[in-house]
């Protein structure tokens, strides 16, 4: 009779063995990640808290002062007609201290004068004039507004005729006296008289620029209402 030997008992593989070294260090190494990441954060709001905060651009206008604006007068070359009014105002603005009308200007007029001589430049130009001053009219323009010195004539060739050539010795004994302007105006009058210009022109412009005066210059065309 055969006897079966019963099968050894059934073998299990041992449970593996964990490695509680390196588990230990992994968990270390977590906790010290987890802790850093925690600190960066904490030092990030830190310091975010306790940097000063950036000024903004300024948008406000420089402090540095503007440059004085002048005041000083830029003289104009007016153009006039004949008969119209020339109002003459401060060198600073201000009210008019005259006005001035040139009512004829007159070539080769016949002078009236004793002893009247020639023109030396070959012609002579008479200027009627009509002027009325303001009652607070400065003494600046008592004696040079209407000096001759002050007149100047631009010919067709485009020469200027200074007012020393036009100011000849014929031209001042051309019309008696009480035809002439006076030589100094006074304040709130009303004058009429001839002013009389030894020139070598019959057209052209007449200028006037008054001597010693920060003024406009004016000026009419030669021809025109003569």
């Amino acid at each position: 009779m055969v006897s079966f030997q019963p099968p050894p008992p059934y073998w299990a593989p041992p449970p593996p063995r964990r490695n509680f070294s390196t588990v230990v260090v992994l968990a270390v190494v977590g906790a010290l990640v987890i802790a850093g990441v925690s600190v960066g954060i904490t030092l990030a709001f830190t310091n975010d808290a306790e940097r000063p905060p950036v000024a903004a651009a300024s948008s406000a206008p420089s402090s540095t002062p503007a440059p004085p604006t002048s005041t000083k007068h830029v003289p104009r070359v007016i153009e006039t007609k004949i008969g119209e009014q020339a109002r003459f105002t401060g060198s600073r603005g201000g009210g008019v201290e005259l006005v001035l009308t040139i009512t004829q200007l007159k070539i080769d007029g016949r002078c009236t004068a004793p002893y009247a001589q020639k023109s030396e430049n070959g012609h002579f130009l008479f200027v009627d004039v009509s002027v009325e001053t303001s009652p607070t009219m400065s003494s600046s323009y008592s004696a040079n507004l209407l000096n001759p010195q002050g007149f100047s004539i631009i010919g067709p060739d485009g020469i200027t005729e200074t007012g020393g050539s036009l100011s000849s010795s014929p031209s001042f004994g051309c019309v008696p006296r009480s035809k002439m302007l006076p030589l100094t105006l006074s304040p709130g009058q009303k004058y009429t008289g001839t002013i009389v210009l030894d020139t070598r022109n019959t057209r052209g412009k007449l200028l006037l620029t008054p001597i010693g005066l920060d003024m406009d210059t004016w000026y009419w065309k030669l021809g025109e209402g003569t």
